[in-house]
């Protein structure tokens, strides 16, 4: 019986790419499945799919007349199995990916011999170049383990998914289809991770074609692409903690008195960051809202902008900072992080630190965290780019 659907969505792709695609999935040692193909808006490939796929009974060719993005061919090709009641499990398939024999086999049995709670399972993958070439060696691939591994709950703050994935139907139905391109897939997998269970297979089961000539990540390569993709990327995890009645962790405060390229890198830097649970309040001191103006054009869901127009930095801290509600706090100052992970250090150190201790620090070459203490000399001349216990921030500002 055939239990499993696999929907391949296909736009303008190289004819080599989605040969050794289409035929990496036709091969599978598992060949109990439905493929539906869905054509993108694409005319001239159709031909291609039909040839590669050689009369395949396996295999239905939807056309769409437009380009209208993955997410919907994704959703046009599953409200199709969905009508197949003897489909059990869902996975779909790049048209430029190359699927190893075992990758359905593997995928499908964890979740039959699964819990019925489980239900999405997914592996480790290879990554290869336009020329097939391996991009990882053993030593890049047990990294990227290691990183898959982490428990369902980090998947709040990245995709540890990947690309090598399959669920259950019944799960699928729960929740509405692919959405918020073009994070359509990290999106999709908080929101159905939040009605089952999730399990990683530490193998590699398919090579992942990395920056190919037509894929997505190749289009993202403008800085103006980058922030469209970091802004859905920073949304779907924004959205997900509401869903879940996750508040905020930290506050972070920026305040700026002059809109120039320094101002936006900085903020960019910010949004560069691994860690996302947090507001964002830029603190306009410009006389005519200069920076609100300016700033605001870089999209970002949980960054506010306050006018303090030629207030001193000082007193809009000590204001800004009365009205806050999180836990820790920091200031943003003109150094940049160095490494993405930054934040994400600073907050697991002082998380697990004497609750007597004020704040936590890079040293000056970065060998260490440091601490504030709550009693003799300030450790460092400014307050920036320190993580705060928030009542401790605020009564240091009071209290100078």
């Amino acid at each position: 019986m055939v239990d499993l659907g696999v929907v391949m969505p296909v736009y303008k792709q190289k004819p080599a790419f989605l040969k050794a695609a289409l035929e990496s999935v036709l091969r599978q040692s598992f060949k109990d499945f439905k493929l539906i193909v869905v054509i993108d808006g694409a005319p001239e490939m159709e031909p291609l799919v039909k040839q590669y796929a050689d009369g395949d009974a396996r295999v239905e060719v939807l056309p769409l007349e437009h380009n209208q993005g993955v997410a919907h061919a994704l959703n046009t090709g599953f409200k199709k199995l969905y009508k197949m009641k003897q489909i059990r499990y869902l996975t779909w398939v790049s048209s430029d990916n190359v699927y190893y024999p075992a990758f359905f086999a593997t995928l499908r049995k964890a979740l039959a011999k699964g819990p019925d709670e489980l239900g999405l399972v997914y592996s480790s993958f290879q990554s290869i170049d336009n020329d097939d070439r391996p991009l990882n060696d053993e030593l890049k691939l047990a990294a990227l383990r290691q990183y898959q591994s982490k428990s369902k709950d980090k998947l709040l703050d990245s995709s540890i998914i990947g690309v090598s994935f399959m669920y259950k139907a019944k799960y699928a139905k729960m929740i509405d289809g692919y959405e918020l391109q073009p994070v359509e897939d990290y999106d999709y997998w908080l929101r159905l991770t939040e009605n089952c269970e999730i399990k990683y297979i530490p193998v590699e089961l398919m090579d992942y074609r990395v920056n190919s000539t037509f894929s997505i990540s190749a289009s993202l390569q403008t800085d103006a692409q980058h922030r469209y993709w970091r802004y859905r990327y920073h949304l779907a995890r924004h959205m997900a903690r509401r869903r879940r009645n996750i508040e905020p962790l930290v506050t972070v405060i920026f305040p700026v008195s002059a809109a120039d390229g320094a101002a936006i890198a900085r903020l960019e830097n910010l949004y560069e960051q691994a860690f996302s649970n947090y507001y964002c309040y830029v603190l306009d001191l410009t006389p005519g809202g200069q920076a609100t103006a300016l700033l605001s054009t870089i999209s970002h869901p949980v960054t506010d902008f306050k006018s303090f127009a030629n207030e001193p930095e000082r007193k809009a801290l000590l204001y800004a900072i009365q009205m806050l509600r999180t836990e820790y706090t920091m200031v943003l100052g003109p150094a940049h992080f160095p490494d993405p992970m930054d934040m994400e250090f600073l907050i697991a150190q002082l998380s697990k630190a004497d609750k007597a201790l004020l704040s936590s620090y890079y040293a000056d070459d970065r060998t260490d965290i440091l601490y504030r203490l709550p009693y003799g000399a300030p450790p460092k001349p400014n307050l920036y780019n320190e993580l705060f216990r928030t009542e401790a921030l605020l009564a240091i500002l009071k209290s100078t």
